[in-house]
């Protein structure tokens, strides 16, 4: 199952965030991230501020909605710059699962 996460990532001094999916463990996510960020940042800190099981069908939705904050580091296209943080952990908290019958 996919599962969809939120990432705070701190790079030398700027702080932007990442939405995606995984079938791996977060952990092993995380550290694939934070490789891919270090190619562009020498310094990377990696904060999860949110994981939701059987929740991937939400990525495409919060990328089309939140595209205006969208930070693109060279090819790297996941990444969003909030000015409100907290209310766009609140909009995926509020998201349902969405589960078959």
């Amino acid at each position: 199952m996919k599962s969809l996460y939120f990432l705070e990532v701190k790079a030398e001094g700027n702080s932007f965030y990442k939405i995606g999916i995984t079938t791996r463990l977060i952990e092993e996510r995380i550290a694939a991230v934070q490789r891919d960020v270090r190619v562009h940042y020498s310094e990377v800190a990696i904060n999860l501020l949110g994981l939701w099981e059987h929740r991937g069908n939400v990525e495409l939705y919060f990328k089309h909605r939140y595209k205006v904050f969208n930070y693109r580091i060279e090819k790297l296209t996941e990444y969003f710059v909030f000015l409100n943080v907290k209310r766009t952990l609140r909009d995926l908290f509020e998201i349902e699962a969405k589960v078959r019958a």
